[in-house]
Parts: structure tokens; sequence; C-alpha cells
């Protein structure tokens, strides 16, 4: 509440409404002088500052010592002392991440290195290529682009006699793919196998007839594995450590859409239970995923300090915080939806194996876009 004089006028200056009291019922405006000062301004800021970070250590103590109680606190319809849990879960999930980025996750360098195979093994792999090439002349559907693959048959024969002639220059033949990382292999069409860019397959495809092109997947995986490879030079290593460090970055946009899944498996599994809505396993999700965040700090935290102290990393802390959050899991089941410890503990596994069963989908799901970003 402001300070400042009430005015005398019982009209409110932000809907119209009549007034009763020093605020609007309606829009809920403070009745009060609208020509601010800059003092009022600095305070007003401050004041607002103050009761967040009162509000925030009130619901902090709650959140962390009494697990389930604040879920409880907002079904029962009392909000005012503690703070939305959607502002928690905005402020601890930044600054969560904000320190985890900072100081325990550092992007990995990405340093690109040419495969050196030997003149012989360049020789063995120019020769199968060779042998694909053959083959895929007589698939009905390659005759389309038969020309094409006469052309790559000769530009493979002149590398296998280039090769043959003097072995220092196996590292300058220009017709075999490089290596590489794959995301999943849709290579149904042995010419494929011998493609070295995304060019190339784009070309061969336009040759083809419609119904014998690849389809929308299979062309999606297959043009993305040959940029992986053109752009880290075939270097496995390379391209799966910039997807990794991708994927990292995600990570919170990956936190936010299992929240809501997280629910739905509550939902799922508290369906008698007519008392609970969707939004209250939502609710209840948030304070879990806020309490789980300040656990993992906390515990990153102090390893951090006992290994400045010991100058070793202590696994022991690590292994008390987990076993803390999972601890803290099931005593905010107990307390929130109030049932028996056995059927309590029963459920507790089932949201254990459902949630890693979503998880391995959405991590599945994260890392694929992730390879199609980079």
């Amino acid at each position: 509440m402001s300070h400042l004089p009430e005015r005398k006028e019982k009209i409110c200056l932000n809907c119209g409404a009549a007034l009763h009291g020093r605020f609007c019922h309606y829009c809920g405006q403070e009745n009060i002088a609208p020509k601010d000062s800059f003092w009022h301004l600095v305070t007003h800021f401050v004041y607002d500052i103050i009761h967040f970070d009162g509000k925030f250590f009130s619901t902090l103590k709650y959140l962390l010592f009494r697990p389930g109680f604040l879920s409880h606190e907002y079904l029962r319809g009392r909000r005012a002392d503690y703070l939305h849990p959607i502002r928690m879960y905005v402020f601890t999930s930044a600054f969560f991440f904000l320190i985890f980025f900072s100081f325990y996750q550092k992007e990995d360098e990405i340093q690109i290195k040419e495969n050196k195979d030997t003149a012989s093994e360049v020789l063995e792999k120019l020769e199968t290529q060779k042998r694909q090439l053959k083959k895929s002349l007589q698939i009905p559907a390659a005759s389309f682009a038969s020309a094409q693959i006469r052309d790559k048959i000769k530009q493979t024969d002149a590398d296998i006699a280039m090769v043959k002639r003097d072995s220092t220059m196996a590292d300058s033949v220009k017709s075999l793919p490089q290596g590489g990382f794959t995301l999943m292999s849709f290579n149904r069409n042995p010419i494929n196998k011998t493609l070295a860019t995304v060019k190339e397959y784009d070309s061969l495809q336009a040759l083809l007839p419609k119904k014998d092109r690849d389809g929308f997947i299979a062309k999606a995986f297959i043009r993305q594995n040959l940029h992986l490879r053109e752009k880290y030079k075939g270097d496995s290593k390379a391209s799966l450590k910039a997807i990794t460090n991708k994927f990292i970055h995600f990570f919170p946009q990956m936190l936010f859409v299992s929240l809501p899944l997280f629910a739905l498996i509550l939902q799922l599994m508290y369906a008698r239970r007519r008392q609970f809505y969707y939004v209250n396993h939502i609710i209840y999700s948030i304070h879990l995923y806020c309490a789980i965040f300040i656990v993992i700090l906390s515990g990153l935290w102090l390893n951090s300090i006992a290994a400045k102290i010991t100058h070793a990393e202590q696994d022991w802390i690590g292994t008390v915080f987990t076993f803390a959050g999972f601890f803290y899991l099931y005593k905010s089941m107990r307390n929130f939806y109030g049932q028996r410890r056995a059927k309590t503990i029963l459920k507790y596994i089932l949201l254990l194996f459902a949630s890693m069963l979503a998880m391995i989908l959405l991590f599945t799901v994260f890392f694929l876009f992730s390879a199609f970003v980079v």
C-alpha cells in the first residue's frame, strides 16, 4: 500500500467504478493522487523488493522443511502469505540455471580432427564404393540417375588409379564420403552411402520420380547426417560434442516441458481422488521442481566448498543430496495427497518408473532436435 494521501473523489481513475474504501473492488487500483514524486517512486521500488524477498524467504522455509505444505495451502485457498508458485518457479529456475551454466557447466571447445586413413584403407573403401555404385545401377528406381552414378564410378576409378600410382595421395581423394556421427540410418538406396554432400543428395533426389524419392523423415535424417559430416569434416567426436553442447542449453526448456507431463502422470495415478484437479497436480509439481532445484544447487555449492578445502572431490556429498531429493519426493507425496504409507510407497515407485520413461522420451526428442539445429 502507498503512503500517499487518499483522493477525496470516490471514483476509480482506472476503471471508473464507484469506490467504497481505499482500493477499487473491481480492478484493485489504490485511490491515490496520480502525481508521484521521485522519492515516492524510489521508496515504492525498495518496498516491492523487500516485500518480494520477505515472501520468498518465508515461502522457501516452508518449501524445504515442510514438503507438500505449500501445495496443500494453495489447494485450501491460503495464498496471500506465500509467493505465487509461478513466480517461485521462474525465480528459482532462472537462478539455478544461471549459476549452473556460469560455474558448473562450461561449454566444451570443439576441435575438428580430420580422419587420416592409410593408403590401403582408402583403397579398400574406394573398391567397396565402386561395388555399391555398380549395384545401384541395377535398381530400376536409379535408372533416372544412371548418368550421375556413372560419373561417380569414373571419379572413383580415377581416385583408385591415383592412390595405386602414389600412396601419398590417399588424402587427396574426392569421391569418398567422409565418415562421422550418424543420427539414424535411413539409407535404403545403396547410392546414398556413397554421397559426400547435401548438394549431391538433393541433386540425386531431384532426378528420381516422386514415388521413388525418400520420404520426409528419411530425407531429413539423411540430409542432416551429410550436413554434420560436411561441417565437422567426418569427426564423430566433434559432431557429438556440438550436439551435446546444444542439448545442454535446451535443458531448461526440457524441464519446463516435463513439468506438465509429470503432473499428468500424477493425475492418472490419483484419478480416483476427485478433490484433486489437474491444476492441483501442476502446483504440486512446480513446488517439487523448485525444491529439487534448490537441493541440487545446495549440493553443488557444498561440494565446491569441500573440494576447495580438501583439494579433492567429495562424492559422498552428491550421494547424500541425491537421497535427500528422493526422500523429499516421498515426503511431499505423503503430506500433500494424505494417503497411507504403504499406498504412498507403491505410488512413489510407480511414479519414479513412469517419470523415467517420460524423461527418456523427452531426452530422445530434445537430443534429436539439438542435432537438427547444430
